[in-house]
């Protein structure tokens, strides 16, 4: 059996090659819009440092207003880099998806299919533990 066959050959015929290329066509865009919102954030929030700053500052006292906003920052970090981490797995899928169905190359569609697992797996993660820490506050 030749490297690029699979036990499961996928049959693709031009119908659902074109579903496949236009879903990842919005794939790749949803991925990128996700990174453009990530950068206007993080420039927003660096701009804004100052007042954020301040507005802590009342909050919990003028002691610890940069060390509140060092973890502020480092939340916010956190969180862009798993946001990013979600959008180059749906843009590498895409591109990856597009190239297979044009070049009719099982391995190359696995792989991006397999992207697209992951993804979902992540945000499927992230919304179990959003629904608990909802349920959480709750009680």
């Amino acid at each position: 059996m030749d490297d690029n066959e699979s036990l499961f050959e996928l049959g693709v015929d031009h119908i659902n090659s074109q579903e496949l290329l236009d879903t990842a066509g919005w794939q790749k865009m949803f991925g990128v819009v996700l990174l453009i919102i990530i950068g206007l954030v993080l420039l927003v929030f660096l701009l804004a440092w100052n007042k954020a700053a301040a507005m802590i500052g009342e909050v919990v006292g003028t002691n610890g207003s940069q060390a509140a906003m060092v973890v502020v920052a480092g939340i916010l970090l956190l969180a862009a880099a798993v946001l990013g981490t979600l959008a180059w797995f749906l843009i590498r899928g895409a591109g990856r998806i597009k190239t297979a169905i044009r070049t009719k190359d099982q391995l190359l569609f696995n792989g991006g299919l397999g992207d697209l697992k992951t993804f979902f797996i992540i945000y499927g993660v992230i919304s179990i533990l959003s629904l608990l820490g909802n349920l959480v506050t709750l009680f």
